[in-house]
């Protein structure tokens, strides 16, 4: 969200004092130099002194001697005035440096959209990556000839700016998809979003009829102003009935975030299903052509034609055309203050470490891990509100097999007796992410760092995938491909009064100079690409003196809908 106009750009001199400095680093050269030629004139001297008292200086030519003086001069003192030279030249490289480079934290898709603003004004940038692959939870896993995103991914967004960036970087290669979602529920599918028919003929004609009276008492204590909205459990049972909430909701949301619907925040529910109600349900079901549609009814989305990953790889490809530096497979340990900006130690996965310095530090690795590295005195409240802030680690399992198990994009699993929370078919995304015949699969599990399945070996949690899968589906396959990929703290809890941990954290970063937390994992914020895609670019646009935005405004507003921009 723009809040103003900025008066001061991105500095790309360096200041007087600074040149100053450097001059007085050259001032040793001298008086190095100066003892050389004491020190070689004294010695020719003494050497004269000697061979005239021993023979009169007699057969030995005048010109030598001079020339002595001068070699003795050259390397005694020119060695040491060439590695002065280069010395200096470094730090002044160095310095100019640091008045320019940007460092990044996450080749997600806040920082890749904010390496790529800052690219077009030619500066100096180095982005950082710990995984193979940039994107983030975005990222499209490559294994050979098989494709696989780590989850299913969408693109929409009601941002003119996103929108049109997607467009420049994807062009031709960015398909079209109808969507279809569906449920799984007590054996049974169920369309996503509910329709009244499938959910009587699903539930059965009485308890369909104990939802509709469900219903109906929620909006009478909403009506009559007696109902209380405390949590996510209140605000669904208040737009959907509390029978609908037990039925669809709890166990769904409880297996993805691991607590208890009522320790979840409203605000979430807000944002994610706001716009859905029963009555809306109902209301598109029967008049499927209306206008208006909230966004979790949009039945179109864009996609990459060889995965979400695509995206983030035309980004990187175009800010490496740039001059920008990105460094993959290489975790970032430590980020430390200097007198310049700052100092970020990272390491490769031999534990080779390696040092940058910056005066500007964009982060969007989740908020906790970098309060950990960064090597600085950091507030009691700050560190107290961190400990109450969590985050939920993700798990994907990628098969590709030689049978089509079903024709969603995804399904949601919400039967309390599978570990599952989804899955999708990416062969149903895009032609291209499969050959004939083939279809990767993504089972997509939650969890934290201390529970079981997180510490198994891969082979184990493949074969229980596999397991779940079988009693889903009653068909034999062939398995072509297996992995498993994890990602730590991917996504972050939005537990009921988290809003005032984050604001004592929020005002601290934003005290500290030339630090910015940008991104959905750096600002720990349910966000979506788009979101992220927003917060590096306001980011970067004040860096370089183009505006006065402030990042942690995007999608505060809990009646934000993401239709896509074309709607």
């Amino acid at each position: 969200m723009r809040v103003g106009a900025d008066s001061h750009a991105l500095k790309t001199l360096p200041k007087v004092s600074s040149v100053i400095n450097l001059i007085s680093v050259s001032d040793p050269v001298c008086d190095s130099l100066i003892r050389v030629i004491k020190g070689a004139t004294g010695a020719i001297l003494i050497t004269i002194l000697t061979l005239f008292l021993y023979n009169r200086i007699a057969h030995i030519p005048r010109s030598s001697i001079f020339i002595d003086w001068v070699l003795l001069i050259l390397f005694l003192g020119g060695g040491r005035l060439g590695y002065r030279i280069c010395a200096d030249k470094i730090s002044w490289n160095n310095l100019h440096e640091n008045l320019e480079k940007v460092i990044i934290i996450g080749a997600g898709p806040a920082g890749l959209t904010a390496a790529y603003e800052l690219s077009k004004s030619q500066n100096n940038v180095v982005v950082l990556e710990k995984k193979t692959r940039v994107g983030g939870l975005a990222e499209t896993k490559v294994f050979g000839n098989f494709r696989y995103d780590i989850g299913p991914h969408r693109f929409f967004t009601k941002n003119k700016e996103v929108y049109e960036l997607f467009i420049e970087m994807l062009g031709g290669d960015a398909v079209e998809v109808k969507r279809k979602t569906r449920i799984l529920f007590k054996n049974s599918y169920f369309d996503y979003p509910l329709t009244p028919i499938n959910a009587l003929f699903g539930l059965g004609f009485f308890e369909s009829v104990i939802i509709g009276f469900s219903y109906i008492y929620a909006r009478i204590k909403n009506y009559l102003g007696l109902s209380k909205i405390n949590n996510f459990e209140d605000w669904v049972v208040n737009r959907f009935g509390k029978r609908l909430f037990d039925n669809f909701f709890k166990n769904y949301t409880e297996k993805v975030w691991g607590i208890d619907c009522s320790d979840i925040g409203s605000d979430w529910a807000a944002q994610r299903i706001k716009g859905l109600s029963l009555s809306t349900a109902i209301k598109f079901a029967l008049f499927p052509n209306s206008k208006k549609r909230p966004k979790t009814l949009v039945d179109k989305f864009y996609y990459p034609k060889l995965g979400a990953g695509m995206l983030w790889e035309k980004f990187e490809e175009y800010i490496v055309n740039k001059n920008v530096k990105v460094i993959k497979e290489h975790k970032v340990t430590k980020v430390k203050k200097s007198k310049k900006g700052y100092v970020v130690t990272y390491e490769n996965n031999s534990g080779e470490r390696y040092t940058l310095s910056a005066k500007n530090i964009f982060f969007s690795n989740p908020l906790l891990e970098f309060i950990d590295i960064f090597d600085e005195e950091v507030p009691e409240d700050v560190l107290e509100a961190a400990n109450n802030l969590d985050y939920r680690n993700h798990i994907s399992v990628h098969l590709t097999i030689d049978k089509k198990l079903f024709d969603d994009n995804w399904i949601y699993i919400h039967s309390p007796n599978l570990k599952m929370a989804r899955i999708a078919d990416f062969s149903n995304f895009s032609n291209f992410m499969s050959t004939k015949g083939t279809y990767p699969l993504t089972i997509e599990y939650f969890c934290f760092e201390n529970d079981d399945m997180w510490n198994q070996e891969n082979n184990k949690i493949i074969e229980f995938s596999l397991s779940e899968l079988k009693s889903i589906f009653n068909i034999d396959f062939n398995i072509m491909h297996s992995e498993v990929s994890r990602n730590a703290k991917a996504y972050p809890v939005i537990k009921t009064g988290y809003e005032k941990y984050i604001d004592v954290i929020k005002d601290w970063l934003t005290s500290v100079p030339n630090l910015t937390a940008i991104g959905r994992s750096g600002m720990f914020k349910y966000n979506n690409q788009d979101h992220a895609m927003a917060t590096g670019l306001y980011a970067a646009r004040n860096l370089l003196g183009l505006g006065n935005y402030d990042p942690w405004e995007v999608n505060v507003d809990g009646e934000y809908q993401e239709e896509s921009f074309e709607e």
